[in-house]
């Protein structure tokens, strides 16, 4: 039985938004999915705009997500995300565009 290669890496912006600024790298992933399944609050950022801010305003830093270590910032992330794994209903509404919730109301 033959074995399918590995997907290739493309090189992604990603952000975490703490809310007084924010944190910028570029991750090599196979994909955004996996970089949101890696690390917890982050976002991967695919305006035009701002992938051309990045690569004239962001030192390159080859950041390949198959690495063991990450850079400071990112490790915390990725920790974040493997605590988060282990819970009950942990990825219960991934891939869902739209989520409907519904709240019980005591009486």
């Amino acid at each position: 039985m033959a074995s399918t290669p590995p997907a290739s890496k493309s090189r992604f912006l990603v952000l975490h938004d703490y809310g007084m600024g924010g944190a910028w790298w570029w991750v090599h992933a196979r994909s955004p999915r996996e970089i949101l399944e890696t690390f917890a609050e982050v976002e991967v950022v695919d305006s035009t705009e701002a992938v051309e801010r990045a690569d004239r305003d962001l030192d390159e830093v080859d950041i390949d997500i198959d690495e063991p270590t990450m850079p400071p910032g990112l490790d915390g992330l990725r920790a974040k995300r493997d605590a988060q794994r282990g819970r009950p209903g942990s990825g219960t509404l991934a891939d869902r565009s739209i989520v409907h919730l519904r709240r019980r109301c005591g009486g």
